[in-house]
């Protein structure tokens, strides 16, 4: 549009230089038209306002006048309204599952949480409480998302935000000893605590979301390396911190328990989950981190990023299914090894979906194939009459066979055929069921129907 003004005003200019007009008044019309062509945005650019004073300078105008005109015209313009943006044309697709996710947090915490924080006996406030907290959370986020961007994608990553600061919040209580008994002066503060990490996690999620501006199967995967960072780095900590072990011969020689013993033992376990907890909360800015590096040149759909998903559950499923086959015994070494063998899985997924796009419905007939494969492997294994750890390798069998037959027939597109395409449609339309009345005459019922479809 620009290009176009700069044409209209450098043409008029060109016209007027070649003219050399000498009738004041016919100049200052001409460069009152060309002042309205580069005024038709509403503003003058630096660049055309360059244009204009050579052509004020070739039209042989005093400056003096020229400013004059300009204020006169100005004046008796009409501004041009910016465009209203309506909801008709913002990406509202997430704003549903959010107020749902929303209500659900409203009166599964602050419904109760808050005449609890108050000390309220009775039992008439906690359900007035659960009714309000569910219509304003209903409201309030209505409210809020009326006029906003809110695809899936940053639905996503509010979601996130709130259930990863809902953690924070539990996890804070825990290392401060927060969760104090009744009659202690700390006896709110743990609700407190956890009715302020929410909100606070959600605007977390919102920032990264307007920072990074992924897309709805970027969301997702980045979402799931942060969960997976968190998982990992509870069972690097069971191994590289042992457990305490229990009191041994906690009984004296006169039968008496050994009260301080197990004291003294529940204490450690308390600081060892504490610590647990500690390493975990330093994993997730790792995990927001490294994930966001992993998808950031990525064109994932939402089903690629179920695919990575079910690539990480698979795996750490599979690999503790092959350690078993090997080992007596599973402890906290192994679980480390499962972790880290989803992680791989994870990474193999990633470049078997490399040049596909997966849409939600054929993401869920891999992982219905595959789990199938899994418990055809298991049948088999049950008819033949085998038992133990060969009837994991039968199970393991059938999970490679299943996962490659329903790979064999599904029509998965190219990637990027689908990263850019709606990824939830959803209609809600009156319609009418026939039923049989008491009279055995048919008959017509009201009822809605509900269509969903998934990209």
């Amino acid at each position: 549009m620009k290009v176009n003004l700069h044409a209209s005003i450098l043409l008029t200019l060109i016209t007027i230089v070649s003219a050399q007009q000498p009738d004041s008044l016919r100049n200052q019309s001409t460069y009152k038209s060309a002042w309205e062509t580069a005024m038709r945005d509403g503003k003058i650019t630096d660049e055309e306002r360059m244009l204009m004073n050579v052509f004020s300078e070739n039209l042989k105008l005093p400056p003096d006048s020229v400013n004059v005109w300009e204020a006169q015209w100005g004046k008796g313009r009409t501004p041009i309204p910016p465009k209203t943006i309506t909801a008709k044309d913002l990406d509202q697709s997430g704003r549903w599952p959010l107020v749902l996710q929303n209500i659900v947090i409203g009166s599964g915490l602050y419904g109760w949480a808050v005449p609890y924080v108050l000390n309220a006996e009775d039992g008439r406030w906690y359900v007035g409480s659960e009714m309000i907290s569910m219509g304003s959370a209903f409201y309030l986020t209505y409210k809020y998302t009326k006029n906003m961007e809110m695809s899936h994608a940053r639905a996503q990553m509010m979601r996130y935000g709130s259930l990863l600061g809902l953690r924070y919040g539990a996890g804070i209580n825990q290392i401060l000893d927060l969760y104090a008994d009744e009659g202690d002066d700390r006896e709110t503060l743990w609700a407190w605590v956890l009715m302020g990490s929410v909100p606070a996690g959600l605007y977390g999620g919102e920032r990264l979301f307007d920072q990074y501006q992924p897309s709805n199967g970027q969301a997702w995967a980045w979402t799931m390396w942060t969960g997976v960072a968190g998982i990992t780095a509870r069972a690097a900590h069971s191994v590289l911190n042992e457990a305490p072990e229990e009191p041994v011969d906690s009984w004296d020689i006169w039968g008496n328990y050994d009260e301080a013993a197990w004291t003294d033992y529940d204490k450690r376990v308390a600081d060892w989950e504490k610590q647990k907890t500690i390493v975990e909360l330093m994993a997730y800015p790792v995990g927001i981190w490294a994930g966001q590096r992993l998808i950031r040149d990525k064109q994932y759909t939402f089903g690629d990023a179920l695919m990575l998903t079910q690539g990480w559950g698979f795996g750490f499923f599979n690999t503790m299914m092959l350690q078993s086959l090997f080992l007596d015994s599973l402890d906290a070494e192994e679980v480390l090894v499962s972790s880290l063998g989803a992680i791989g899985s994870v990474f193999a997924y990633d470049r078997w979906i490399a040049d596909e796009d997966y849409s939600f419905g054929q993401s869920t007939l891999m992982l219905l194939g595959s789990a199938s494969g899994t418990a055809f492997g298991f049948g088999t294994a049950i008819l033949l009459d085998i038992q133990d750890k060969p009837m994991l390798a039968f199970a393991l069998a059938g999970y490679g066979t299943g996962t490659w037959l329903t790979r064999k027939i599904l029509d998965v597109k190219p990637d990027g055929a689908l990263a850019h395409t709606s990824s939830t449609k959803i209609s809600l339309n009156p319609a009418a069921m026939a039923v049989s009345r008491s009279d055995h005459k048919p008959g017509l019922i009201p009822a809605l129907s509900l269509n969903m479809s998934f990209k």
